[in-house]
């Protein structure tokens, strides 16, 4: 009786190991690579935030004196970063008292900066400004950067950044037929909005005293809807950590001065000179802004709030033309 040989045992468990490997390489699929985020493709859920450029840039407040705009006015600064592309920018400027709506265009060549003074460009209102890259429906076009400075007519002053909210969608806003698209801030076309923010110090109201503004933007900036008032749960911090609630009333646009918030024993009572404390506003289910200028014997300036918490989604109304 012959045996079967040992090598020739081997070669077949070889030629087998061989098959299956050839057969795993043929009929697996390469893995799809995951996109790398760039400034023009910045990954989902990514955060909006005043030092990057984006798609759409919103400038906190503006505001100027019409009949003597030396002693207040209001600097718009914009500017297109992009090496190859011309962008064409759709600009609202909002009332902070009613939310009505003024609009114009100005396109940016590639590389281009625009300078828009207040008080020739909507003299005598204090608002905000929402600057919309488009491309006959607000393609892609994360290149837009910009800052304000403003001088009010109490003396304030300070230089602030413009606030950037980024596409991430490769879509077109979609036109409704009558004129007008959605701009969804979700985190999927744009990137999501602030639900509460923050103040992150403040000097005792004793020695200095510090205006805030807060907005929560209107739904429709085809026509200026103001959205309906709401009462932001407030919460004053000391710095030793006790808690202090309140609540402010906001319906497009509020101003006001930060000692005028009424707490328990009084803001200047808690916090006393030498002292300081924050400060968190909750949107209560709307988005909010916030934008804080100080001024002192030492000092003075002004910077936008911080975000400390997003809304899973808010949609703005615009019109495409």
């Amino acid at each position: 009786m012959k045996r079967l040989r040992t090598h020739n045992l081997t070669k077949l468990v070889f030629v087998l190991i061989a098959l299956n490997l050839f057969s795993a390489v043929v009929f697996t699929q390469a893995p799809t690579p995951t996109p790398v985020p760039t400034i023009n493709n910045p990954p989902q859920y990514s955060v909006l935030s005043d030092f990057k450029p984006s798609s759409i840039l919103i400038f906190p407040k503006y505001t100027s004196n019409a009949s003597a705009p030396q002693l207040g006015d209001t600097q718009i600064n914009i500017t297109n970063t992009s090496q190859t592309l011309d962008i064409n920018i759709h600009l609202f400027a909002v009332d902070g008292s009613s939310c009505s709506v003024a609009d114009s265009f100005i396109s940016l060549t590639r590389n281009q900066t625009a300078t828009l003074l207040m008080s020739d460009f909507d003299p005598g209102v204090t608002g905000y400004i929402v600057a919309l890259a488009t491309d006959g429906g607000s393609n892609k076009l994360n290149w837009l950067i910009g800052d304000e400075y403003i001088r009010e007519t109490d003396g304030r002053q300070a230089n602030i950044q413009a606030i950037g909210i980024a596409k991430i969608s490769d879509n077109l806003i979609p036109d409704d037929g009558a004129g007008s698209g959605l701009l969804v801030f979700d985190g999927i076309q744009y990137e999501r909005l602030p639900a509460a923010i923050g103040l992150s110090n403040f000097n005792s109201q004793v020695t200095d005293s510090t205006q805030i503004n807060l907005l929560t933007p209107t739904s429709n900036l085809a026509i200026g809807t103001p959205p309906p008032s709401t009462r932001l749960f407030t919460i004053v911090y000391n710095d030793t950590e006790t808690a202090f609630s309140t609540s402010i009333s906001v319906s497009c646009y509020s101003t006001f001065l930060l000692n005028s918030l009424r707490i328990t024993g009084g803001l200047n009572t808690q916090i006393p000179a030498g002292r300081t404390g924050w400060i968190r506003f909750n949107g209560s289910g709307k988005p909010i802004f916030g934008y804080a200028q100080n001024r002192g014997a030492i000092f003075n300036g002004g910077h936008n709030m911080h975000v400390l918490q997003l809304l899973t989604t808010y949609t703005i109304t615009v019109p495409v033309f």
